[in-house]
């Protein structure tokens, strides 16, 4: 094992870029893992533990806070009331108020990759056309090898979400289905051919996004090695998915489609089986699924915690992180290269950063509304849509619409950098109410 020093840098480095001198860091680029292994013998280990992140991220002030009337705001701004203030692991679950309860993982590092570019100010973007891509919160370059003091059969490597820019080696920049990377790449040449130059930015997904990929899946599959579930538990699991149903109706036809997707699932007793089975379903039904297991139904049929499940993958930089933020990571991206066979395991596709690209980070999420204001500003001309609260339509018309985009102006360039330099000298609270107020009251 490396020595408390390589540790300890290896915990604040790769993460503190986007989080302050006093919270959680990982990994920073050195070497890759036959070099750590030749150098210390062993792959760096580190334990991150619920009361760790609840020390870390209890008082963190988030976008959401500023809708509580304990935020001091003026109360016209507020748009429902709330008793609650939500903590910030509330949402890795849709069963435990507080995930992080009992909470431990375990984890070697893979690589050691270089850290992204820290800019402090917008010029940055200049002449750039912003193209957002939604992004989930996992962790890159880890290997996963145990939750809650239970080791793994079969440790989990992880690949990340917003971090997978980071690895160079190929000019990597985001992955994600073919048909979604063809129509990126379809907005990418677009902006070319009118002489602009896009920069590839991650969105910040919800806690529960990283359901979708295969080593959250991985991850619950070992979990579920280490339960002590009968006979007839498994067998009424196995019933229960399998007729886990969806209903949709058409919106302008009024007819409804009934699916049924799992009918073919394996049983849960020969857990080696229904692991490969969800390794060949789609992405989103194995979302689906991951959060199936999440509801008190399966919990008390002995599946395993999948709050637990997803606070081990998540990046513990953006365990807190506003959903919707952006500006952790950014690449500039070639529309030449077209789309490729992605070097993910989750996605088959990806598109890449231009040659000799640097990978930036503003070392701190930015507001949607700044980011993409005049999409923001559409979307509020539109309806009741476009707020600093981030919103589910607005989710929905960045990730199912590849043609919005932003083009960067002046006026970007001097809210972004205002934002951040505020955050950066008075704090977090302060900065969001800056952003709020770029908003004209309505």
């Amino acid at each position: 094992m490396a020595s408390p020093k390589v540790i300890l840098n290896f915990l604040k480095n790769n993460f503190d870029n986007l989080l302050s001198d006093n919270e959680l860091g990982a990994l920073k680029g050195l070497t890759k893992e036959k070099d750590i292994m030749k150098e210390y013998g062993s792959l760096p280990k580190y334990n991150i533990t619920g009361e760790d992140l609840k020390n870390v991220f209890e008082n963190k002030f988030r976008a959401i806070d500023l809708y509580h009337p304990s935020a001091g705001i003026d109360p016209s701004l507020i748009t429902r009331k709330v008793d609650r203030i939500p903590t910030f692991d509330q949402n890795y679950s849709s069963l435990a108020k507080r995930p992080t309860e009992d909470f431990s993982v375990d984890a070697e590092v893979t690589s050691f990759v270089k850290a992204p570019t820290l800019v402090t100010d917008a010029s940055v973007l200049k002449d750039k056309t912003i193209v957002p891509f939604v992004v989930d919160r996992s962790i890159k370059d880890a290997r996963i090898t145990g939750v809650g003091g239970q080791r793994f059969d079969k440790p989990v490597d992880t690949y990340g979400g917003i971090q997978f820019m980071d690895d160079r080696g190929k000019g990597e920049g985001f992955a994600s289905a073919l048909s979604a990377m063809t129509k990126k790449q379809n907005t990418l040449e677009t902006i070319d051919m009118m002489g602009g130059k896009p920069v590839g930015m991650p969105v910040v997904m919800a806690e529960r996004s990283s359901d979708f990929a295969m080593d959250q899946a991985d991850i619950f599959m070992e979990m579920m090695k280490n339960t002590k579930m009968t006979r007839e538990q498994k067998k009424e699991m196995t019933d229960n998915i399998r007729d886990i149903t969806y209903v949709n109706t058409d919106k302008e036809t009024g007819i409804k489609t009934v699916r049924q997707p799992f009918t073919k699932a394996p049983p849960i007793s020969k857990l080696e089986d229904f692991g490969a089975y969800l390794k060949k379903i789609s992405g989103s039904d194995r979302a689906s699924l991951m959060k199936k297991m999440d509801s008190k139904l399966m919990r008390d049929l002995g599946a395993p915690n999948m709050g637990h499940a997803r606070l081990a993958l998540t990046n513990p930089g953006l365990m807190a992180e506003d959903w919707l933020s952006m500006g952790g990571r950014f690449v500039d991206l070639d529309p030449k290269r077209g789309v490729l066979p992605s070097t993910h395991p989750s996605y088959d596709s990806q598109l890449m950063r231009a040659k000799d690209a640097e990978t930036y980070t503003f070392g701190t999420g930015i507001p949607h509304t700044i980011m993409l204001r005049k999409l923001m500003e559409k979307r509020r001309a539109e309806g009741d849509y476009g707020r600093f609260k981030p919103q589910s339509p607005d989710y929905k018309t960045i990730e199912m619409k590849p043609q919005n985009i932003e083009v960067v102006d002046q006026q970007l360039i001097d809210e972004a950098s205002k934002y951040l330099e505020i955050k950066r000298k008075i704090g977090d609270k302060e900065a969001y109410e800056y952003a709020q107020k770029l908003i004209p009251a309505t």
